[in-house]
């Protein structure tokens, strides 16, 4: 079957995306590896989407499937491997099937990169959050520690010190800081710099209680009820590369209308470069990526009609 255009990603862009493409008229699927709405049944509680005060982040990817149902939107449930895009018709090659369309919307999404320590697996959720602006209000008038030595570091540092009693960064000798300087942090008197920190284990019982760390060669802990990880994002790109251009951290490349490198490929959420990684800005470049598309796949069927 040949679509009008393909998603790749069932998250909240993907499936905006979809929303707006079939709305407009076209053949489309959403193609995700795991299950609607993506890594939103991976968040616990939210607070920071507009309409909705609290809720559940598996609740409101039911929410966004829900809405993509009643538009007859298929969800195809297959793992893309490889990637065909050059030419009038792409090839969109799955574990279980080839897929074939006009266009292509990528909205593969991201991960947060890991500490790799112990405990943290286990208290994600429970204490771990890799997102200040998302769980923030949790630790409200609670001691946190963050661990990371660039910009988002020091913009989650500032962000909790209007929430949290006390706000420990971990950082290395060197910092990495293009947005920041060191003394920015001065005016914040619950803010504390660790610097040459390494963390080292995070234990509690059903929540966080402590971070254990290495410093000058010798082991201390900090009582904390949170830790934030903020060492950067790898976008879920490997499957582009030398496909369409990629910023030098693997994100991808786009212009103001979602439009990459290659003709007929637009690319929304996560995965492109400046994004900021929430909810609400992957819904509003879905938007614009399924608009787009759709203009692009008429014009090209016009054309080779004629």
């Amino acid at each position: 079957m040949l679509y009008d255009i393909i998603i790749i990603g069932g998250g909240p862009a993907g499936i905006t995306a979809g929303i707006y493409a079939k709305r407009a008229g076209k053949n489309v699927a959403i193609i995700e590896r795991f299950m609607p709405g993506g890594q939103l049944n991976l968040i616990g509680e939210i607070e920071n989407y507009t309409g909705f005060k609290k809720i559940e982040g598996a609740d409101l990817a039911m929410k966004f499937y829900e809405h993509a149902l009643e538009f007859d939107i298929p969800f195809i449930t297959d793992e893309v491997v490889d990637l065909e895009l050059k030419g009038d018709i792409k090839k969109i090659i799955g574990k279980s099937k080839t897929y074939q369309s006009y266009s292509v919307i990528l909205a593969l999404g991201s991960h947060a990169r890991e500490l790799k320590i112990e405990g943290e697996t286990k208290f994600k959720g429970q204490g771990v959050s890799y997102c200040a602006l998302c769980d923030g209000n949790f630790f409200k008038n609670k001691s946190v520690a963050i661990v990371g030595s660039g910009d988002s570091a020091f913009s989650d540092a500032i962000y909790l010190a209007n929430i949290c009693s006390q706000i420990y960064i971990l950082t290395k000798e060197q910092l990495k800081l293009h947005n920041y300087t060191e003394n920015e942090l001065e005016k914040y008197k619950n803010i504390k710099l660790l610097k040459g920190a390494l963390a080292n284990k995070i234990i509690g019982d059903s929540q966080v209680k402590q971070l254990i760390y290495m410093k000058d060669g010798k082991e201390k802990s900090l009582d904390v009820k949170g830790v934030f990880v903020a060492i950067g994002r790898t976008p879920d790109t490997s499957i582009l590369i030398n496909k369409i251009n990629l910023s030098s951290k693997g994100f991808v490349l786009s212009d103001e209308f979602m439009k990459t490198s290659e003709e007929g490929v637009f690319a929304c959420g996560d995965i492109r470069e400046g994004n900021i990684k929430q909810i609400s800005c992957a819904v509003g470049e879905g938007a614009l990526a399924g608009t787009e598309a759709s203009k692009y796949v008429s014009i090209k069927k016009m054309k080779i009609k004629n």
